[in-house]
């Protein structure tokens, strides 16, 4: 099992990149989502037996799952899989908080309440687009961007962890995850915030 999950991992990370690297929307583009998302079900699938606490995995199948549905999703509809996908977001961000309340206060304390912030903001807009009835335009391909992005940010945070003190050291090991989280950022701000979605007619469907 730990093999499939290191080899899953390369598929997410090596398709990840891929996914952000080619033009939005091409071909090419949606095949390495495709990949991302199918490796990313998998590499956390694998690891919720390999864990003492699943919490993460099921949180990575989570941000995977609904940025790949709401491509699937025609624009302005939703299903009882958004209504299950917040259930499941409220329990693990319930779950971040209780056990950064209730531990020691480390690094992995402050971690815990970084990732249950971010899900209670997750669950926070999966409520606000079920009450809505579902989203459109730019903002149905933010929700697709962060939460894709998110996932993957994941699978990065583990990469360098396992390979904590094997990088030169000229250069900075969290470089990875800087580059991923300035993406992220980069890429929500040009669509929310510019008029790239509307001269572009980026549309995924």
């Amino acid at each position: 099992m730990l093999i499939f999950h290191i080899i899953m991992g390369s598929l997410v990370f090596l398709s990840g990149i891929g996914a952000l690297a080619f033009s939005k929307g091409d071909k090419l583009h949606r095949y390495s989502g495709n990949v991302f998302f199918l490796s990313c079900l998998l590499m956390a699938g694998s690891a919720i037996p390999l864990a003492d606490d699943p919490t993460i995995a099921i949180s990575s199948i989570y941000f995977g799952s609904t940025a790949w549905m709401i491509i699937q999703r025609p624009e302005k509809k939703t299903g009882s899989f958004e209504i299950i996908a917040f259930v499941i977001i409220s329990i693990i961000c319930a779950r971040y908080f209780f056990i950064a309340i209730t531990s020691s206060p480390s690094f992995m304390t402050t971690m815990f309440y970084i990732f249950g912030s971010v899900a209670m903001i997750a669950a926070l807009l999966d409520l606000n687009m079920i009450i809505r009835g579902g989203l459109s335009g730019a903002q149905r391909i933010a929700r697709h961007l962060w939460r894709m992005c998110y996932a993957f940010l994941g699978a990065v945070l583990s990469f360098v962890a396992n390979t904590s003190g094997k990088w030169p050291e000229f250069i900075d090991e969290n470089l990875p995850i800087y580059l991923v989280i300035a993406i992220m950022f980069y890429w929500l701000f040009r669509v929310l915030f510019t008029k790239w979605f509307d001269k572009t007619k980026y549309m995924i469907s």
